[in-house]
């Protein structure tokens, strides 16, 4: 415990409490992007105009990506995943939306699906390398957008890997909190 000025007790768990709101205002802004994304990807898909220019746009980057793909692997992705462009833009953005607001919520499975939409996403959408002209505005952004996404992947593999896990019996036996830190007992 100890005391603060004035004779008021100095409550243990405060310190914990600063901590975990610290943490939930942390997810929130690093979520942010992600929600304001899908969000905005979800109004664009709503309105037909819009939703087609979306569609047109990102076209010839998914039909390199399965080029690419089929290349690498032998046989055409749509025969392991069969959507049309939109139901792919679709998914992502699900996935994208549900991921953050999963892992605002402190949800592991939230920074899973965020981490699998940018490992998915980033080299498909920010090809920079494959704009010829390295001065280029086009070229900056889509070289700046995915280190952007790459520092964001490895952000969200850092919390995955240094996220307290519960270990241990429920029943009798010890019951801990493993880390990247170490295993601390639980009183």
């Amino acid at each position: 415990g100890g005391v603060v000025r004035g004779g008021t007790p100095r409550r243990k768990d405060s310190g914990v409490a600063a901590m975990g709101a610290t943490a939930f205002v942390g997810r929130c802004m690093f979520a942010f992007v992600f929600l304001a994304s899908a969000v905005n990807k979800l109004q664009t898909l709503s309105d037909p105009v819009a939703g087609a220019a979306t569609l047109a746009s990102i076209a010839p980057r998914l039909a390199a990506a399965r080029a690419l793909f089929a290349a690498k692997i032998g046989f055409p992705l749509y025969l392991v995943l069969p959507f049309t462009d939109g139901q792919l833009l679709l998914l992502g953005t699900l996935t994208e939306g549900m991921g953050a607001v999963l892992f605002v919520a402190d949800s592991s499975l939230g920074a899973k699906m965020l981490m699998l939409f940018t490992l998915v996403v980033t080299p498909v959408m920010h090809a920079f390398w494959l704009i010829p002209d390295k001065h280029s505005a086009g070229y900056q952004v889509e070289m700046i957008m995915f280190y952007k996404n790459v520092a964001m992947f490895g952000a969200l593999l850092f919390w995955h890997a240094t996220r307290p896990v519960v270990v241990g019996s429920r029943r009798g036996g010890t019951r801990g909190i493993a880390s990247a830190a170490g295993r601390v007992k639980l009183e």
